[in-house]
């Protein structure tokens, strides 16, 4: 069905934010950044998505110097949750040193550094005990000292290409889609805007309140809720640019939804429980002195002296409500945000007359402590549970939404090997065309026999058929997946050229409905980014390969003698037929949606070449990552390929492909290249 890592993902993606946030509550709180580390190092193994972990972690530690809120705790949590994170991150082999030279890691690593340089000034201000005025040019220096060493040190890099790029993927949540320069990532589907009907579907019901709860947030304004509002945006933002990010944004619809019910739910249960004994609001000790009557004074000269200590006291009384400390401020941080909110909050609060300061200090007592008030408050809070379940209509859109989530799971659920038709005689019939064709593979091949297919059926061939593919979705390696699409594509002496030392059988998608025919012009325009003798430079879309008015009995002459064409259509179309000396059919399925051919005097010579453990380039002895080699026999092939570099790809060696050109010329509006 739809299992895979992102299923997995989820779970590490809200248990690292969780005890991020943890971490971060109270000054206290820091040693959490130890477990925190410890969920990111499983989320990386989980799931490529955790690039959108560390940056949305390290954007909110950044965000959180921002508003004054970096103190020791601060310090120490994301310290500890970036080196641990950091390091066992590094231990999984796809992941490698990519943290510290990966420009979409590179944030983090500089909010880390940028951390470092501000403790040191906290260190040197405690020490030396310096002014405010004396700390903040103290830290000015120390921060334009650490942008100057930064630069600097990019300067020295970046010619020796220690810099990695930005994927495609990346780049693709910034400009159009299909517009990233990479063929690829151009072509799949999930990679389009989500549409509202998306929204609609996989969130639902939440969906509706998630911006009251956003509000809430917003007026609760600790870091938590900091954190949660910045979620909400990147979530909304990068998921309208690729609807496979609809994903990301579960976790904080959910969590913004429940925000909001909570609100309601405290705020309808606290008078009773006020009325039953729990203690209300009270007023700072300073200020409730000042609610209490005062008898009237014996002269206008007592009245005056009497007015100007209490005017001088609500002065003082004004910076001591102002600069009481949250639960995340550890000290009144001198000569920074901290400072300038704190001062802004007590030139506010001294410009509010203190009439008007104790009315509301006596209005907000009353609120919680007056028995007629919570009586009221009470009654009004049964009115909108009334309103709640009799009007509103939550109820039944609850019940619905239960319905909706069931009906949705029931269909990511089903397994898209085998799916439901219908036939005119005998009415809905079950499809499992894939499913049984898989299992022949697995029943009739040998075990250790290879199976050439495009990589959408990687992960079926081998989970499934229990037999080596190829490719697969993990392939990360762009040049062997443009080999793969350039090989169908060509013609069948000469894709059979290249089979023959690589695979054992060929297996096609057929029939129609997102068949491999419906894909091929995909698959030749990545081919001929890596080789332009495919297509050719001045047809990089490859416009060559494909039908005439979309009509699949209408080739065109390249498409008429490749090997995908002939595979998919053999014996279908009259004198459309495979080189049965080359690839000999040897089972169709019943509706024929899978067709598999056996490779015909396939290079024994290459097969064990690559069977050889010796010829196996890993990171470690009998580690599971090892890079692919080719038998000698196709060195002559992977001679002619060109190392594809993407548009912002500025460390790899080698001339762009003309895919990859001409994006450049539509993005930059019909000039040269960006």
């Amino acid at each position: 069905g739809e299992y895979d890592n992102e299923a997995v993902a989820v779970a590490a993606i809200c248990a690292t934010f969780w005890l991020w946030l943890r971490s971060v509550r109270t000054p206290r709180s820091w040693p959490v950044g130890v477990f925190a580390g410890l969920s990111y190092i499983y989320m990386v193994a989980a799931w490529g998505g955790y690039i959108f972990v560390i940056n949305m972690i390290g954007i909110h530690a950044a965000m959180l110097v921002g508003l004054g809120r970096f103190s020791t705790g601060v310090h120490r949590a994301y310290t500890i949750f970036y080196i641990i994170g950091t390091i066992g991150a590094m231990q999984v082999p796809v992941v490698g040193w990519q943290p510290v030279r990966s420009l979409e890691q590179m944030g983090p690593l500089l909010v880390f550094l940028g951390y470092q340089v501000l403790a040191y000034c906290d260190f040197v201000r405690r020490r030396d005990k310096m002014t405010t005025k004396r700390f903040a040019f103290f830290r000015v220096r120390m921060v334009a000292f650490f942008l100057v060493t930064l630069v600097v040190i990019a300067v020295l890099l970046y010619p020796t290409g220690y810099f990695g790029p930005l994927s495609a993927r990346i780049r693709g949540l910034f400009v159009k889609h299909t517009k990233t320069g990479n063929p690829l990532v151009d072509s799949v589907a999930e990679h389009q805007p989500a549409s509202s009907g998306i929204y609609a579907s996989y969130l639902n019901l939440p969906l509706d309140y998630a911006l009251h709860g956003a509000l809430i947030c917003l007026f609760k304004r600790n870091n938590g809720a900091y954190f949660i509002a910045l979620y909400g945006f990147i979530a909304m933002h990068f998921s309208g640019k690729m609807s496979r990010l609809v994903l990301i944004c579960g976790p904080i619809t959910s969590i913004a939804c429940a925000v909001w019910c909570g609100f309601l739910l405290d705020f309808m249960i606290q008078p009773f429980l006020l009325l039953l004994g729990k203690k209300g609001y009270q007023a700072p000790a300073e200020v409730e002195e000042n609610l209490k009557p005062k008898p009237e004074a014996k002269s206008k000269a007592e009245n005056k002296s009497k007015a100007d200590k209490k005017g001088k006291a609500a002065v003082a009384n004004a910076a001591s409500v102002a600069w009481t400390l949250d639960e995340w401020e550890e000290e009144e941080r001198p000569g920074g945000m901290a400072q300038i909110k704190r001062t802004f909050k007590m030139e506010a609060y001294e410009n509010i007359s203190e009439d008007t300061r104790k009315t509301y200090y006596q209005m907000r007592t009353n609120f919680d402590n007056s028995i007629p008030l919570l009586v009221i408050r009470a009654g009004f809070s049964l009115l909108i549970l009334l309103y709640i379940f009799a009007v509103s209509g939550v109820v039944p859109k609850t019940r619905t939404f239960a319905d909706h989530c069931h009906t949705v799971a029931r269909q990511l659920a089903n397994p898209k090997v085998v799916t439901y038709g219908r036939d005119r005689v005998k009415g809905v019939i079950k499809i499992d065309d894939y499913l049984k064709g898989y299992q022949w593979i697995d029943a009739t091949t040998p075990k250790d026999a290879r199976v050439i297919a495009w990589w959408d059926y990687g992960y079926q061939i081998t989970g499934i058929a229990k037999r080596t593919s190829i490719a697969d979705g993990n392939t990360w390696n762009h040049e062997h997946i443009a080999t793969l699409g350039r090989t169908l594509t060509s013609p069948e002496k000469k894709a059979w050229n290249v089979i023959r030392h690589i695979a054992d059988y060929l297996l096609v998608w057929a029939g129609g409905g997102g068949d491999d025919l419906g894909k091929s012009p995909h698959l030749a325009r990545i081919g001929n980014s890596v080789f332009p003798d495919h297509c050719g430079d001045d047809d990089p879309k490859c416009m060559k390969f494909g039908f005439h008015g979309n009509d699949h009995n209408q080739p065109t002459p390249m498409m008429a003698k490749s090997l995908l064409y002939k595979a998919v259509m053999h014996n279908v179309l009259q004198n459309v037929r495979l080189n049965a000396r080359l690839f000999k059919e040897v089972h169709t399925t019943r509706n024929g949606k899978m067709r598999i051919y056996e490779v015909m005097n396939i290079s024994q010579e290459s097969k064990q070449w690559i069977a050889d453990p010796k010829n196996r380039i890993c990171d470690a002895p009998g580690s599971w990552y090892c890079i692919g080699q080719y038998p000698p026999a196709l060195d002559k092939l992977i001679a002619k390929r060109r190392s594809f570099s993407q548009v912002e790809d500025f460390n790899k060696q080698g001339a762009k492909s003309a895919y990859t050109k001409m994006i450049e010329r539509e993005r930059g509006g019909g000039g040269g290249e960006l």
